[in-house]
């Protein structure tokens, strides 16, 4: 990688990715748009931090599924940092160090609409949006924007810094949520769900009705 390239933004899609699916890599080929990014670095998450965000499939079988995607598009990779800690995986925990792997590049953390109003509350939330910059996914329809209201702890200069980035519409609209309930009544989600993801996630049975 240049010199260049190093201090090119970092475009992090963090997440749990129970299972991955389309939405997901909508959010990852959009913020190629966004300018001087070229890499879009995927981090599953290992262990959710809160008990209502219990995982389906196992945390290796999550990674996996990050891994083959990762395969097919050259810009995107599969960062490991929250498999090489113990405890729940905290999102300023991750940022913080890749931090400072990453001095002086800007880091752009992807989230999904449905997160803006809570992402002053994710733990010591003034320091994480100090680290990293809140770009939004905004799924159809969907009316939801970053207010200033959101972050009232950013100066504001970095509030200007948040408020200049936008991520591209993206046009799929699926949850995982509703893909687990699909899955479970056994419903095609071919359109919804990449082809190696589908297979493995099928392999693994973890989202059929007689799964434990």
């Amino acid at each position: 990688m240049s010199a260049q390239q190093e201090m090119n933004p970092l475009a992090l899609l963090g997440g749990v990715f129970d299972p991955l699916h389309q939405g997901h890599v909508a959010i990852a080929q959009a913020a190629l748009e966004l300018p001087g990014v070229e890499e879009v670095r995927w981090v599953p998450c290992k262990e959710p931090p809160h008990e209502k965000d219990s995982t389906h499939a196992p945390a290796e079988a999550r990674l996996a599924m990050a891994r083959l995607i990762c395969q097919e598009v050259e810009q995107f990779t599969c960062d490991e940092i929250e498999f090489e800690r113990d405890g729940p995986s905290w999102t300023i925990d991750t940022v913080r160090t890749l931090s400072e792997q990453n001095p002086g590049r800007p880091l752009l953390w992807l989230i999904g609409s449905d997160n803006v109003s809570l992402i002053g509350r994710w733990k010591q939330a003034e320091e994480l949006w100090n680290l990293a910059i809140p770009v939004v996914a905004h799924r159809p329809g969907s009316g939801t924007v970053l207010r200033r209201e959101h972050l009232p702890f950013l100066g504001a200069e970095r509030w200007q810094q948040v408020n200049s980035w936008s991520l591209p519409g993206v046009s799929q609209d699926i949850s995982s949520t509703r893909l687990r309930s699909l899955l479970a009544a056994g419903e095609d989600v071919g359109d919804w769900i990449p082809l190696a993801v589908l297979e493995a996630l099928n392999s693994g049975g973890w989202y059929q009705q007689s799964a434990p």
